[in-house]
C-alpha cells in the first residue's frame, strides 16, 4: 500500500515550486507503513493529491519527488525511465570514440538516488537512496534486459548512515574486473575499480577537458594539471602534442596516470609528455617539477564544501592555493578553476580569482558535459563550475 504524506499549511510553496526533494519538518504528518519499497502519495495541507515520490523514513529527505501529477504511476516506472535514460544517451553520438559516459543522471532522469556511469565493458551503479537500495534488483534485470554487461553496485557509507542501508558494494552479472577501462575521446583510460572515489572516475569534465586541450594546443605551452585524479586534463593536452605536469596525493592514481601515458604514447608516439608528480595541491609548489612557468594551469580540488559552515574555511584554502598556484602561470596563461561544491557559486569562485590576481578575468564558463542532465528546479544538480580565466 502506498504511503501517504501530507504537507504543512505553511510548506504549500515547495508544490508551487515544485520541489525534487521534500524535507521531513516540510510534513505535517505521514501515514503508512515505515517501509522504503513503497511509493508514497504527496497531499497539501487540505488533503489535494500533488503527486508520487520515493520514500525514506529514516531521512530527513523524506520524499523525492518522481512526478508531479496526482495520477498514479505506471507499474513499470522504473524500467520505463530505465530504458528513457538509455536511449537519450543512444541518441548522443559519443560511441565509438567515447564509451565511458554517464548512463543515469539521479534526478535529472528521474530516477533520485541512482548514477550510473558505463566504463567500456563494464557499468557502475552508485545508490544514494534507501528507495533505491531496495530496488536495486529490479534495475540491474532492467539493465541487463536492455544492455547487458558486469555491474557493480556502490552503496557509499554516508548516504547508507543517512539512509538507513548497508554500506559496501555488491556485483550483478558476469564477474567484475578489478581495473576500470574505458575510451574518451579516443583517449584510452584505466582507473580502479570502486569502492573509490564516486564510480572510479569523472565522466562530467570529459567535454571540458576536450575543451582546455583545444586552448592549450593552439598555445602550445606546456600544462601543469592540479588534481589529476588518473590523468584528467593532462591526457587530453598530451594527445594534441602538450607537455603535461599532473599532480595528485594518491600514488595508485598516479600509477594510473603513468599506465595511461604510456597507452597513450604506444598509440600517439608524437604526443606531449606527461610527468606525474606526488603532491598535495593545498601546500606549498616546491617540488622541481614546479619550477617554470605555464601555459595552463588547472586546478581541480576534490569537494571542500560539505555545508554553507564550510565556506569560509574552504574560501581561505582555495585562496591560499590559487594564490600559489597564479605564480606558476606564464605571461598572458590559462588558468583553470574547478569545483565540485553546490555550496561555493560561480560568483564566489570568480570573487576568489580576483582577489589572488585582480588582473584574471573569466571569459568562459562551464559545468558537466550533457550526459549529466539537470532536473528544473534542483540547484543541487547543478554541483560542477568549471571557470577559465585569462589576463
Amino acid at each position: 500500500m502506498p504511503v501517504r504524506a501530507q504537507l504543512r499549511r505553511d510548506a504549500h510553496r515547495h508544490a508551487k515550486q515544485r520541489a525534487t526533494w521534500i524535507q521531513d519538518r516540510w510534513l505535517a504528518k505521514v501515514q503508512g507503513p515505515p517501509d522504503p519499497r513503497e511509493l508514497v502519495q504527496l497531499f497539501d495541507a487540505r488533503g489535494r493529491p500533488l503527486g508520487w515520490g520515493l520514500y525514506a523514513p529514516d531521512s530527513k529527505i523524506r520524499v523525492r519527488m518522481l512526478s508531479w501529477d496526482p495520477a498514479p504511476l505506471p507499474t513499470h516506472w522504473l524500467e520505463v525511465r530505465i530504458a528513457a535514460a538509455l536511449e537519450r544517451r543512444a541518441a548522443m553520438g559519443l560511441l565509438p570514440e567515447t564509451d565511458g559516459y554517464r548512463e543515469i543522471n539521479s534526478e535529472g532522469d528521474g530516477l533520485p538516488g541512482l548514477v550510473v556511469d558505463r566504463y567500456g565493458d563494464q557499468r557502475v551503479a552508485q545508490v544514494t537512496t534507501a528507495a533505491i537500495y531496495e530496488r536495486r534488483a529490479a534495475i540491474a534485470d532492467a539493465l541487463a534486459a536492455l544492455d547487458p554487461r558486469p555491474l557493480r553496485f556502490v552503496f557509499p557509507a554516508k548516504a547508507a548512515a543517512r539512509e538507513g542501508f548497508a554500506a559496501g558494494h555488491e556485483d550483478h552479472g558476469a564477474p567484475f574486473a578489478d581495473r576500470l577501462r574505458w575510451r574518451e575521446h579516443q583517449i584510452p583510460l584505466t582507473a580502479p575499480a570502486p569502492p573509490t572515489q564516486k564510480t572510479g572516475a569523472y565522466h562530467d569534465q570529459r567535454e571540458n577537458r576536450a575543451r582546455v586541450a583545444e586552448l592549450v594546443a593552439a598555445d602550445g605551452r606546456p600544462l601543469l594539471d592540479l588534481g589529476t585524479h588518473v590523468g584528467g586534463f593532462s591526457l587530453h593536452a598530451a594527445a594534441r602534442g602538450i607537455d603535461c605536469v599532473a599532480v595528485d596525493q594518491s600514488e595508485t592514481m598516479l600509477a594510473h596516470v603513468r599506465d595511461n601515458a604510456a597507452a597513450l604514447r604506444a598509440q600517439s608516439p608524437g604526443c606531449g609528455r606527461i610527468e606525474a608528480v606526488a603532491a598535495d595541491i593545498f601546500a606549498p609548489l616546491r617540488e622541481a617539477a614546479f619550477d617554470r612557468r605555464f601555459g595552463c594551469v588547472v586546478f581541480d580540488p576534490p569537494k571542500v564544501v560539505q555545508s554553507p559552515r564550510d565556506l569560509p574555511r574552504a574560501r581561505k584554502a582555495m585562496g591560499l592555493a590559487l594564490r600559489e598556484i597564479s605564480t606558476r602561470l606564464d605571461t598572458d596563461g590559462l588558468l583553470v578553476v574547478c569545483s565540485c561544491s553546490h555550496h561555493l557559486d560561480g560568483a564566489a569562485l570568480d570573487a576568489l580569482v580576483a582577489d589572488v590576481h585582480p588582473g584574471l578575468r573569466p571569459f568562459e564558463r562551464r559545468g558537466a558535459s550533457a550526459d549529466h542532465p539537470i532536473a528544473p528546479g534542483h540547484t543541487r544538480g547543478e554541483y560542477l563550475r568549471v571557470h577559465l580565466y585569462r589576463v
